[in-house]
Order: C-alpha cells, then sequence, then structure tokens
C-alpha cells in the first residue's frame, strides 16, 4: 500500500492514534526534512518508549553523554524516562518515522488488543536496553508507509482499528527480529574506549588520526574503519569531526570565546573549514552561534 502523492510530500505528519480507540500508541509520526531543521531538544517520554525508524538520509541523537548517528535503514530506540535530543545538531534532511509506544499497565494491561500475558512479553522484549541503535530491515519501510496511509484512509471502525493494531505489532516483532540480529550493542562496548579518547583529544587532531584510533582499538586501520562505520554509522574521522563541531559550538555559546579563538583551539587547519563544517553540521554559521549564546547569557541576567 504506498503512500499517495500528498502524503508522501507532507513535510511533516503527526497522529494521535488514541482518537481510533488505539490506547496502546501516544503519538505515530513522518518527517520529510528536504533542508535542515533546528536541533531536537531534550525531553522524554514518561512511561513509553520511542521507536525511531530512518528510511533516508543520516540523523543523530543523543542520550546519556553518548552520540549516536543514524543512516538510511537504521532503528534508534529512547526507552522510558530517558533524556533525549539531537544534542545541538539540527534535525538533518531526510525520512523518518517514530512511533511512542506506552507501557500496557498504563492502559488497562493490553498492549493493541493484545491479550495481557502477551502484552507483558512484548513490552518485557521491546524495553530490553541490550540495543538501542541497530540496522534495520527493508520491509520496515512498507509496514510503515502502510500504516500511515492507514490513518488516512475513511472510517473509524472496529476493522480499520483491528487492521492498523495487526501492522503495528508485525512492525514491533521486525524490530525485536532486527535486534536480535544485530551486534549494535557489542560494538558500542568494543568501541567505548575509542570514543573516551576521542572526547579526550578533541583539540589535538594528532590523536585522532586513523592509525592512533585504531591503535587503541586494538585493530587494523582498515578493519577499524569498517567495524565503527558498520556500529556507528559514520567513519571515524566523521564523528570525530562531529565531536570538535559540538564542542566548538558549546565554546561558542558558554565561554564568549570569539570563532578563531574556537577554531584555533580545537586545531582545525584553517578558518574556512572550520567555519564549512560547522555550517554543514550545525545548520548556522559559527557566529550566528556565537549570537545566540550571547543573547542566552544576555536574557538569563534579566
Amino acid at each position: 500500500m504506498p503512500l499517495t502523492p500528498a502524503l508522501r510530500a507532507s513535510k511533516r505528519v503527526e497522529l494521535r492514534p488514541r482518537r481510533l480507540g488505539i490506547d496502546s500508541i501516544e503519538m505515530f509520526g513522518r518527517y520529510n526534512n528536504t533542508i535542515a531543521r533546528d536541533e531536537l531538544l531534550e525531553h522524554s517520554h514518561g512511561d513509553a518508549l520511542e521507536i525511531c525508524y530512518l528510511v533516508r538520509g543520516r540523523q543523530t541523537y543523543s542520550l546519556g553523554g553518548q552520540d549516536f548517528h543514524l543512516r538510511g535503514g537504521d532503528v534508534f530506540i529512547s526507552f522510558p524516562g530517558e533524556i533525549h535530543g539531537t544534542g545541538g545538531a539540527p534535525q538533518e534532511k531526510g525520512i523518518l518515522y517514530w512511533i511512542i509506544v506506552l507501557n500496557p499497565s498504563a492502559t488497562g494491561g493490553s498492549l493493541l488488543g493484545l491479550q495481557q500475558s502477551e502484552s507483558r512479553v512484548l513490552w518485557r522484549e521491546i524495553k530490553k536496553k541490550s540495543h538501542r541503535h541497530f540496522h534495520g530491515t527493508p520491509g520496515m519501510k512498507v509496514q510503515l508507509d502502510e500504516i500511515l496511509q492507514m490513518f488516512h484512509q475513511a472510517g473509524h471502525g472496529v476493522m480499520k482499528k483491528t487492521a492498523l493494531c495487526n501492522r503495528i505489532v508485525a512492525f514491533l516483532l521486525d524490530v525485536l527480529d532486527a535486534r536480535a540480529r544485530s551486534s549494535a550493542g557489542m560494538g558500542a562496548r568494543r568501541f567505548a574506549e575509542v570514543i573516551h579518547h576521542m572526547r579526550s583529544h578533541l583539540d589535538d587532531p594528532d590523536q585522532l588520526t586513523m592509525d592512533v584510533l585504531s591503535s587503541v582499538a586494538g585493530l587494523s586501520p582498515s578493519r577499524f574503519k569498517a567495524l565503527f562505520k558498520e556500529m556507528w554509522g559514520i567513519p571515524p574521522a566523521e564523528y570525530a569531526l562531529r565531536l570538535r563541531i559540538a564542542e566548538a559550538r558549546r565554546r561558542l555559546v558558554e565561554s564568549g570565546a570569539t570563532v578563531t579563538q574556537v577554531a584555533t583551539d580545537l586545531g582545525f587547519s584553517s578558518s574556512q573549514y572550520f567555519a564549512t563544517s560547522f555550517k554543514r553540521l550545525m545548520n548556522m554559521t559559527p557566529r550566528e552561534a556565537a549570537r545566540r549564546g550571547g543573547l542566552c547569557r544576555h536574557d538569563s541576567g534579566i
């Protein structure tokens, strides 16, 4: 069931399934960003979890001091009560679906029309925190397109509600299957020391080279690069650059340092390269970030 041209072209869709009597789902949404948008501010979903599926493009999520870089086909899950956002990065160009699933204990014990015992098992499996970022399946896009299209079909009867619940359950089972086959959790633990090394040497590019990072990981440079990209969705050099740009934004906003000073302190080869990289990743120039920081500091003193 492909999307209609109107839905396919929609920039943003947010649906409240409770209006159809589907109490288990707080929100089902889709964005289609043709340009980068402002950052997603930190937030949480209470006693609910959020599953995001990136159809196309890239997107960064930040949670617990760690950045997760999604590429097309990736799934990202934030669990109940977890505070997350994009960590200062913009909402990038691309197409992304998200679905917020409520704890069945808050909705009478049933999840998407399943029996209470089945609901408890499904909820328990979904909210296991062993893996939160992994590659999905091609069928997930088809399922999510079908769910979105079905929401917009005429009618509010029992048959429509049942069909939607069945589609969503099938999607959740696919998420569980993809997560079970993923090694992302193991990769995150294996590369924890590498990420710590990167964060500890943001002002020293010589410590962020492929040779140094692969040595920290105990792998050959080619093997390290391949595994890192598989685990994190981007090459290690791009990951390190994103960390440096995020730190640059923090310094511009919080310390009042000049653009030139920040670029120099973080070891960028030229101000032009720094400005170009900053604009690409933050959707604003370094001077715009500095001005926003100045306004925030001024406002907070009133």
